[in-house]
């Protein structure tokens, strides 16, 4: 993954629900980077998915974090980067905070962000949206998504949620250029349908699945022959074949460690 400086604000898939969102100056902000074992150590659930970005040898301005489950609040992660560069600036809900300092990261260095509220670090804006990630034995009420403004540009995260009508309130902070939805199905996570659903009813220049292709599908949920009712949706074509039937935004699936450019959408400029 090439992070250099550019004059245009660009995308790349980390795996799993991790972004890389490259300011026009060539500044950095990471979100829920997994770029660990964090999970197999913990849960026991080993990656099959590369690790495409080198904690250790980055200089991100800001690591945002949408709640703390492993693969989102990925300890080891965020205490390489804070080695690799002591002025990165950890934003995200309070769980994270005791978390954070218990791995070493400076509390001058954590800012908190709840839903409905806003900040800014260095060339990018955030604001907490509303999350329902109910996971029995793993609570996370004070989970968000995020809203990120750098420049022109302006990036949907849905966070780990349900769908939610009152995730629909980030309307109000929209439209915008891209849109980046969980699609997974499992583990109080929306499902393809579920997370097309939801991008076609909000104003998008693009949409894009995620939250799958990080453990093998079992890792998800998903049992051999399992495709009935609650089962994963691990196939990220059923969220962009689902966004056409319901005439919703263009869709596209990233593959891991693609970097895509991303500028104010002409649709919604105009």
């Amino acid at each position: 993954m090439d992070t250099s400086s550019g004059r245009e604000v660009a995308l790349t898939w980390l795996g799993q629900a991790g972004y890389a969102l490259e300011a026009a100056d060539g500044q950095l902000c990471l979100i829920d980077p997994y770029l660990s074992e964090y999970v197999l150590e913990e849960l026991g659930t080993p990656r099959i998915a590369p690790v495409v970005l080198d904690p250790a040898s980055t200089r991100a301005t800001v690591v945002a974090i949408t709640h703390w489950h492993h693969d989102h609040l990925d300890l080891p992660t965020c205490e390489a980067l804070a080695r690799a560069h002591p002025a990165t600036t950890f934003v995200g809900p309070s769980s994270i905070v005791a978390r954070l300092l218990g791995r070493g990261v400076a509390r001058e260095q954590i800012v908190t962000l709840e839903r409905g509220e806003m900040t800014t670090v260095g060339p990018f804006t955030f604001h907490g949206t509303f999350a329902r990630h109910e996971v029995a034995g793993f609570l996370t009420e004070d989970a968000i998504g995020l809203v990120v403004e750098t420049g022109d540009v302006r990036l949907l995260h849905s966070g780990d949620t349900e769908y939610d009508a009152r995730c629909l309130t980030v309307r109000e902070l929209g439209p915008f250029d891209v849109g980046v939805f969980v699609s997974n199905g499992s583990g109080g996570c929306m499902s393809g349908h579920e997370a097309a659903l939801m991008a076609s009813q909000l104003e998008l220049g693009v949409a894009i699945p995620c939250h799958y292709g990080m453990w093998a599908p079992e890792g998800y949920g998903a049992r051999p022959g399992d495709h009935g009712p609650g089962a994963p949706t691990l196939d990220p074509r059923l969220f962009v074949e689902t966004c056409v039937r319901l005439g919703g935004p263009p869709a596209r699936v990233l593959e891991l460690g693609e970097r895509i450019a991303v500028t104010p959408s002409v649709a919604l400029t105009a």
